[in-house]
């Protein structure tokens, strides 16, 4: 089994990505901290052994001794939003008070949908990435387009008049692209997973936890692997 180390990135689909920066610990640090409770020392094969009895048991603390820091560029702000629920997390954003909605555009194509999905979430019915019927839907994309361009008009006219950009962002659409650091240990990683695999999950935070259980599976294969068998979470990955 090849076990790739970080830096890694993993596309969302719909848009943006998620980088894995950093991490401390390695596959088997949880069982290895774990023998501390009987002071004792063990083989990989036993260590491995003794990685999936943890999950078995449902015994989570030790895989709070393993730490990822994930770089997500080009989530909407809404589900930068949903992230912040969970709460045992370090989270760190890009703020729209200092940066201006479109720095890094190098050339504004205001017709283009890819670029209006590189700026601004556009739903992933109108690109034909989510099988779901649509009245109009040309003209509405037509008129999602023009209202976003409208947004981002107004938004640097209220600027440009003086208005501070902490407050002229009110109108900016809320699928605003964002990016952030996020980082969390693995027992809160599981409990991410186990919310945001779940077919009930919205679309978008489904695509952006594929991603990172994409990276996961990369770096860390007996445990996350091990996790995603035992709680069924396998075959969601491929939907």
């Amino acid at each position: 089994m090849t076990v790739f180390h970080p830096p890694l990135r993993e596309y969302i689909k719909g848009g943006g990505y998620v980088e894995l920066e950093e991490m401390l610990g390695d596959d088997l640090t949880p069982a290895r901290v774990a023998r501390i409770s009987y002071l004792s020392e063990g083989t990989e094969e036993a260590n491995k052994k003794l990685l999936k009895k943890l999950i078995d048991l449902e015994h989570f603390s030790p895989f709070e001794q393993q730490v990822f820091r994930f770089f997500i560029k080009g989530i909407p702000m809404y589900i930068g939003e949903q992230l912040l629920r969970h709460r045992i997390a370090s989270p760190l954003k890009r703020s729209f008070r200092y940066t201006h909605p479109e720095k890094g555009v190098k050339e504004k194509k205001w017709n283009d949908v890819d670029f209006w999905n590189g700026l601004v979430h556009v739903p992933p019915e109108f690109l034909g990435l989510r099988k779901h019927h649509i009245e109009d839907e040309r003209d509405l994309l037509d008129e999602i387009i023009r209202h976003y361009q409208a947004s981002f008009e107004l938004y640097n006219k209220l600027v440009e008049k003086g208005l501070r950009k902490e407050a002229a962002r009110c109108v900016l659409p809320a699928g605003l692209r964002t990016t952030l650091y996020w980082t969390q240990n693995m027992r809160s990683i599981m409990n991410f997973m186990t919310l945001r695999l779940n077919k009930h999950a919205q679309w978008e935070m489904r695509e952006l936890a594929k991603a990172m259980a994409r990276l996961l599976l990369r770096v860390v294969p007996i445990t996350f692997g091990y996790f995603l068998k035992k709680n069924n979470l396998e075959e969601l990955l491929e939907e």
